[in-house]
């Protein structure tokens, strides 16, 4: 699907392969860093285990952009750890004479050593990489904005791996250890190497963890743009289905983005008055943007059935990757389609508008009519506004952001 900048839609749960192990008691509890090779990777290391008990408070949800057949709970701390403890790679995907190594549970997630090949004579120590699934809930963009800032901060190199900033790569500067950081919902993954492993190994493995959390794409791919400068106008697509697509400077579909707005006011208070926020837009087509989980599948099948290919069906998304406004636009755009059928497809498919418990009703915003989808989750509202042949999605949970950029559709 799209980008993942994730909302509370569908399920982290994944099969309970770790059932018969028991978590740390503690919440917030981390595995100690000499775990990672006797301190080889000690500055790798999954840092963002030190901000859970910072955010400890915040309540856990499950939280993803793919929608799914059903809502999940957004406050279900249980489903979204069992996640994160089942989120073992499969031995079968990862590179060739790769293992796993022990794993560890914590009271949120597991770290695992996945081993390289050693050599013939031991001349060379054995490479290994240390990955780690921690759940957030609705604190893991949080978290991922936080550790960017505090990467930059201390000097380190960041570069995106996606365009929705969910996904990216830290080079420590001092160690030349890499950490690679990114999201699928509420859990956040991490893949600490110490140059042990080529390019080509460290992707597959990172796709594989990727994978045992439910979005293989999510990662994305390396060196998709300069370090720590924010993607602009389609640089890259908008999501990484086909992970080995390249960036290009040419937007896919001009006429989607130009439909979008190109920047959006931050809240304004008393103190700190209204700023007019630049967003990232960028477009793809469904080929490249569409995974493997159950929405992207369900709403392939629906484009399939209007007779059209996925090559034909144009994605755009419009986002804030500074993480200042709670904001997410996807747009989608079949030329010439039955805009009823096409919408239909979106509402039943992607947002599980139909879905038991999810509440739909008609709003007026920014003088124009959109649907407002409810989860009763308490988290990010889906708006609908469609015309012609396209269909648009506003994720906020701020009316006020909502009806700006209702007020700039055409």
């Amino acid at each position: 699907m799209p980008t993942r900048r994730t909302s509370p839609r569908r399920s982290a749960t994944r099969p309970g392969g770790l059932a018969e192990r028991s978590p740390q008691p503690a919440f917030g509890e981390f595995v100690d860093d000499d775990y990672l090779g006797n301190g080889f990777l000690a500055s790798a290391a999954p840092w963002l285990a030190l901000l859970a008990v910072a955010l400890a408070a915040v309540a856990l949800g499950v939280v993803v952009l793919g929608r799914p057949s059903a809502p999940e709970p957004a406050t279900d701390p249980t489903a979204c750890r069992t996640a994160a403890w089942a989120a073992v790679p499969a031995a079968k995907s990862l590179p060739k004479d790769w293992s796993l190594g022990s794993t560890d549970l914590n009271a949120n997630g597991m770290t695992v050593s996945i081993l390289g090949p050693t050599s013939p004579d031991n001349s060379t120590n054995q490479p290994v990489v240390v990955a780690s699934v921690t759940c957030y809930g609705d604190a893991a963009a949080t978290a991922l904005a936080q550790y960017r800032k505090a990467a930059e901060a201390a000097g380190s190199t960041v570069t995106s791996r996606s365009s929705n900033g969910q996904a990216y790569d830290v080079d420590n500067p001092t160690t030349g250890a890499t950490t690679t950081l990114f999201r699928v919902g509420p859990l956040v993954g991490q893949i600490a190497d110490g140059g042990t492993s080529s390019d080509a190994e460290l992707a597959t493995i990172t796709s594989a963890v990727a994978a045992a959390m439910g979005d293989r794409s999510a990662a994305g791919t390396a060196a998709l743009s300069a370090p720590s400068e924010p993607p602009t106008g389609s640089e890259e697509p908008v999501g990484s289905g086909d992970a080995g697509a390249e960036p290009s400077g040419t937007p896919f579909a001009p006429e989607l983005e130009a439909l979008l707005p190109k920047s959006i006011s931050s809240t304004a208070s008393a103190a700190s008055p209204s700023v007019p926020v630049p967003l990232t837009v960028q477009s793809a087509s469904a080929t490249d943007v569409f995974g493997e989980d159950p929405s992207s599948r369900a709403l392939a099948a629906r484009i399939r059935a209007l007779g059209a290919t996925l090559d034909q069906l144009q994605i755009a998304q419009a986002y804030d990757d500074t993480g200042a406004v709670d904001l997410s636009i996807v747009a989608f755009r079949l030329p010439n389609a039955d805009l009823a059928k096409l919408r239909a497809a979106i509402t039943d498919t992607w947002l599980s508008a139909g879905a038991i418990g999810v509440k739909s009703t008609t709003v007026k915003l920014g003088g124009k009519s959109l649907t407002k989808v409810d989860y009763g989750d308490g988290s990010t509202i889906e708006y609908v506004y469609s015309k012609d042949d396209y269909v648009i999605v506003i994720d906020t949970s701020d009316v006020n952001v909502a009806t700006q950029v209702a007020t700039q559709l055409k």
